[in-house]
């Protein structure tokens, strides 16, 4: 087959066949997963005194190395400063503690035979002295469009459902029940004895 050629300005430009078809499932593929949402989040709030400061627990299991600094980012944004400890060290002083999980899986990209980890499920539970404040989850799933969206895409929405005005609304007026977020902590619970896969 003969090689496509394109002139502009006294300047050509060969381009195969195959090339060009290669460019254009590349850019049809990463068009579809800029569109499709995250496979599977799910989160809820309770009614709260508002917070300012937000103390992190340390889950040394998790092998992303950006989502501590994409978390500690968009909980900014969020006019919410927060602080790392190792398990058990949190002062008593912290407003609330945030709880995560992160399970990984290991697979190359379209186009590439790198393997880099990328996120499948996640796991966010804030509580304070004991008492659930907020969670939310993702879980990777169906077609899994966004198997290769970055942390901080798929760490979003559950910032937004646990810390959004709608969901705090949803609680007051009594739309969810306790039974909700005591099924998430035990399920936060599950994932977290699971072995991070890679």
């Amino acid at each position: 087959m003969a090689p496509v050629v394109l002139a502009s300005s006294g300047c050509s430009l060969i381009t195969s066949p195959l090339v060009a078809g290669v460019q254009l499932a590349s850019t049809t593929v990463t068009s579809m997963a800029n569109m499709a949402p995250n496979s599977s989040t799910t989160g809820m709030a309770h009614p709260h005194e508002e917070l300012h400061n937000i103390c992190i627990e340390l889950n040394s299991s998790v092998i992303m190395p950006d989502f501590i600094p994409e978390l500690q980012k968009q909980l900014r944004e969020r006019e919410l400063e927060s602080r790392i400890y190792a398990v058990g060290m949190a002062p008593s002083d912290c407003e609330a503690v945030l709880y995560y999980t992160v399970l990984t899986q290991w697979g190359s990209p379209l186009f590439s035979d790198d393997l880099h980890p990328y996120i499948t499920d996640m796991s966010l539970l804030l509580k304070k002295n004991g008492k659930v404040l907020a969670n939310a989850s993702y879980r990777l799933d169906g077609l899994a469009y966004d198997k290769w969206s970055s942390t901080g895409k798929k760490l979003s929405p559950l910032l937004s459902k646990m810390f959004s005005a709608e969901n705090m609304a949803l609680w007051q007026s009594g739309d969810a029940t306790m039974n909700g977020a005591a099924r998430f902590e035990q399920d936060v619970a599950k994932r977290a004895a699971t072995t991070t896969r890679n």
